[in-house]
């Protein structure tokens, strides 16, 4: 049975979202249950619920109650609103005499209202006029409030590009009195299809973009927000002056009104907007601010200049175009016009390269304290880049102030510049055989500076910001381009050494994140032979040692890496163990580095979770432990850094784990509790971030586990249900991330411990199966495999089906005892395999001897390693141990539905 999905009653104080997420599963059981069902169930509830949660249940309870006695199909709508009346009898209102105008023909409506093309009919003037006035179908008090609030706000706004308020007033009906406002009629079309007729240019699109620029900065200089900038609601007309149209939605910024009292009005009219122009703090529904309009002009902006939408094809559905808004990132402004279907525009993408990239990519950050302020700010960058002048989007230098005093001074540097030649070749020649060799190394020297600072840049900062956004191909292309110029280098100086280094683990980092780790091995080993010297300190500044020391330990982390996930932990060891000498070393010579201490703690991490696997606990518990302090002074100092923050939630669940397979559970719980909070946190912080998301899942998961191998069954699935709606979120994002998908698996797997179900279990062990890729083994996907094959043969059971429990555990069995042999150091694959070893003793012996015998085998394997070394400490190791023992002295009985402990291996 799939899980339902409800969204929130709307409730006087609603959930938060973690609670909303804890408490959707048990809504949608209670929800399943029939009415007199649900009270009885709720009291076994309240035993595992804080007061809040379940007063929170029983709220939606009574609501759901009350909605399901609502007669809401009784009567029409229209007479439930007492407006069917006045619906019918409205009709066509050309001709109509509405104050001193008379209403000629309709020229557009909406959700709001219509608007009328009239005349002045008391001879005042000839002009034309628009009107406009609600439909009596939205005419109610909130939207009759709001109707007026937007003349208000264009009584106080006079600026040429914006359509002007000329009156105002109440038009009797018999229905009652009808508002209207009497507006600028502006003759002209859209400002995007103006653009397309006129077949305007960069420079002239831009031109015209400003005017609606300044028109929206003089409305934000008033405190008032438009919340609705479109090219439908800006005209152009034929003379090329724009004019922007319907203040409805505005938001007025009354400064006699606090923050934290918003009016009915506002409550009515603060979430209407168009979904592709809306910024993300609209969608979010949180407080709008002029960058909010900012965004708008920067899409408005984007669709002139390259006749596309920011986000592209990603916006074909309601869902999509949500997604877009909240987390697509835009596409560069320059390239999206390189692909437009305008000619014009596709041939001058190469102008909006660099200043007008910037410029848009700044309008559409998604947060709104990274665009610019207000329009007046995006404005002035807009008229510096047409004056040639350096905008402010791009932090300032030397050489880019001088491109553009070259732009904008072309013919005067021109003639400037071969006047100096002149000068300089009558004065110079004298001198210049003097000059040559001396001039000949300074270009020399100034290239290789300029060429080391471009290598640091690229291997450095720019690789680390790669990192974090999964952009292998760029660094790929980073490391080979880099190694490329180095290998010109004959007699290589310490500095090239270096970089080299830098590129060659740059390339090894791409091809192990590729899972092609045998390929990875070879740049991997070259960078770490280039750096096992010490760091020469003679000539060099005070930081490249520093430098050097963080690579030597990066090299050798994903030497270790590579041979962690090939399961050679003899190897992996050697290399971790160099890391954290390396780290030592660098923190010894400077003892106030953080890098250096992080790095130092991420290395105690890697050795701790080495030994974690070959079950040697209580080394990995110190390892772990040491790990953790050393995160929480780089915390102390970096209390922004949300990396840091991560990883000390990471490390604190990996502790969690280590302290229950030493059997203590209070303390393990405890720490697996911190580890979740501290996750939560950061997805709080942090909710655009999938990252977060998935961190948050995983700590979920580790906690459930661990709490249902306490005994806390009713809290491990509150919190493996709260893991299952986490991964089920990240699966519906993107269903192509395998370790989202795996995750997803592995939670619903450990649900179904206790009771599992037969068709539970076969949809898992199906989806499992088409996750399985042979070219990327994972040793946590065949421990998986074997809880998956054990739940199943045990539902099997349940149902009489003894022939397909035995061939289901039979075949995993065989890969389990193949894959032990290979990975001979693994101790979790091999106790996934005496786990299931013991139960099909336990569980599929049809006579005694054959008991024996499987449990005889069962009792061997213990006796040998990895096993026999871990058997001390290993708390779940020795229950099986005790399984295996007690297997020797029963007697079978006939198979059936027995329920043995969940697997013991984490």
């Amino acid at each position: 049975m799939t899980t339902q999905a409800h969204f929130p009653p709307t409730l006087a104080a609603g959930p938060s979202p973690e609670q909303w997420l804890r408490l959707n599963p048990l809504l949608d059981e209670l929800l399943d249950l029939e009415p007199d069902a649900r009270a009885p169930r709720l009291a076994e509830l309240s035993a595992t619920l804080n007061a809040q949660d379940l007063a929170m249940l029983q709220q939606w309870l009574a609501l759901d109650a009350r909605l399901m006695g609502a007669p809401f199909m009784e009567r029409p709508a229209a007479q439930q609103t007492r407006l069917a009346e006045a619906l019918t009898e409205l009709g066509d209102l050309s001709g109509l005499q509405v104050g001193a105008y008379t209403l000629e023909r309709e020229l557009g409506s909406g959700g709001m209202g219509s608007v009328w093309l009239a005349k002045r009919s008391d001879g005042r003037f000839q002009g034309k006029v628009a009107v406009k006035f609600l439909k009596f179908g939205s005419f109610s008090r909130g939207a009759r409030a709001r109707f007026e609030r937007e003349g208000h706000i264009l009584a106080r706004l006079t600026h040429p590009h914006i359509a002007r308020l000329l009156d105002a007033g109440v038009h009797v009906l018999p229905q009652g009195g009808q508002p209207y406002l009497v507006l600028e009629y502006v003759d002209g079309m859209p400002i995007d299809t103006f653009c397309q007729a006129r077949q305007l240019d960069v420079r002239q699109r831009v031109s015209l973009l400003l005017d609606v620029i300044d028109a929206v900065a003089h409305a934000q200089q008033r405190l008032i927000l438009h919340r609705d900038i479109k090219p439908n609601n800006i005209l152009v007309t034929p003379e090329g002056q724009a004019k922007l149209l319907d203040f409805g939605i505005a938001k007025l910024q009354d400064e006699t009104q606090p923050a934290a009292a918003p009016t009915a009005l506002t409550r009515l009219a603060g979430h209407a907007f168009t979904l592709l122009y809306a910024a993300p703090e609209q969608v979010r529904q949180q407080d709008v601010t002029t960058a909010t309009d900012v965004y708008a002009l920067g899409v408005l902006m984007f669709a002139l200049l390259s006749g596309r939408h920011p986000t592209g094809d990603a916006t074909q559905s309601d869902l999509d175009q949500l997604r877009a808004v909240l987390v697509t990132p835009p596409s560069r402004l320059s390239d999206a016009a390189r692909r437009c279907d305008n000619r014009q525009l596709a041939r001058q993408a190469v102008l909006m390269r660099g200043d007008l990239d910037t410029i848009a990519a700044k309008a559409l950050k998604k947060d709104p304290a990274a665009r610019y302020p207000n329009a007046l700010a995006l404005g002035a960058d807009l008229r510096r880049w047409l004056a040639r002048e350096p905008i402010s989007a791009r932090p300032d230098s030397a050489l880019y102030t001088l491109q553009c005093f070259v732009r904008r001074h072309r013919l005067a540097v021109a003639a400037g510049s071969a006047a100096m030649l002149a000068l300089l070749g009558l004065t110079g020649v004298s001198l210049w055989q003097a000059q040559r060799a001396a001039t000949a190394e300074q270009h020399a020297q100034s290239r290789q500076r300029q060429s080391d600072a471009l290598l640091a840049y690229m291997l450095g900062d720019f690789a680390e910001r790669l990192r974090p956004i999964g952009r292998l191909e760029l660094l790929d292309q980073v490391g080979s381009q880099a190694l490329q110029h180095l290998s010109l280098q004959d007699h290589p100086s310490p500095t090239e050494r270096l970089h080299r280094a830098k590129a060659l683990t740059v390339i090894g980092e791409v091809r192990a994140g590729r899972r092609e780790l045998d390929a990875a091995r070879e740049p991997l080993t070259q960078a770490h032979q280039l750096l096992q010297d010490e760091p020469p300190s003679q000539g060099q500044p005070a930081h490249f040692a520093a430098s050097w020391r963080k690579a030597q330990g990066t090299a050798a982390f994903w030497l270790g890496h590579i041979a962690y996930h090939q399961r050679r932990f003899d190897e992996a060891e050697q290399a971790w163990q160099r890391y954290r000498s390396v780290s030592q070393q660098w923190l010894h010579a400077a003892p106030q580095d953080l890098d250096a201490q992080v790095e130092l703690a991420y290395a105690h991490n890697n050795l701790a979770s080495l030994n974690l696997e070959q079950g040697r606990l209580l080394q990995a518990e110190a390892l772990f432990q040491s790990a953790l302090q050393g995160l929480t002074r780089a915390r102390a100092a970096r209390r922004d850094d949300p990396t840091l923050q991560a990883e000390h939630s990471n490390v604190l669940s990996w502790l969690g784990s280590t302290l229950l397979l030493l059997g203590r559970h209070p303390q393990a719980l405890e720490v697996l509790g911190q580890a979740l909070s501290q996750a939560q946190a950061l997805r709080q912080a942090h909710p655009a971030d999938r990252g977060w998301l998935e961190h948050k899942a995983n700590a979920a998961y580790v906690l459930g586990d661990a709490e249902w191998r306490s005994g806390q069954h009713a809290a491990a699935r509150l919190h493996l249900a709260q893991a299952v709606a986490d991964f089920s979120a990240l699966e519906q994002l993107d269903p192509t991330r395998r370790p989202w998908s795996l995750g997803l698996v592995r939670a619903q797997t450990a649900q179904q411990r206790g009771k599992p179900s037969l068709e539970a279990m076969q949809a898992l062990a199906q989806r499992l199966q088409r996750l399985d890729k042979p070219q990327a083994p994972s040793v946590r996907l065949h421990v998986l495999r074997a809880e998956i094959s054990r739940l199943l043969a045990q539902a099997q059971l349940a149902r009489g089906q003894l022939s397909e429990a035995k061939h289901q555990l039979g075949e995993v069995l065989a890969l389990l005892n193949k894959d032990a042999a290979e990975n001979a150091q693994d101790l979790r694959l091999h106790m996934a395999r005496l786990e299931l070893s013991l139960f099909q003793a336990e569980q599929l012996s049809p006579s005694s001897a054959q008991q024996q015998q499987r449990c005889a085998t069962a009792q061997q394997s213990l006796l040998r390693a990895p096993l026999q070394n871990a058997l001390t400490h290993h708390a779940p190791l020795q229950l099986l141990a005790a399984r295996a023992q007690h297997c020797l002295t029963q007697t079978p009985s006939r198979p059936g539905p027995k329920q043995p402990p969940a697997m013991a291996s984490l």
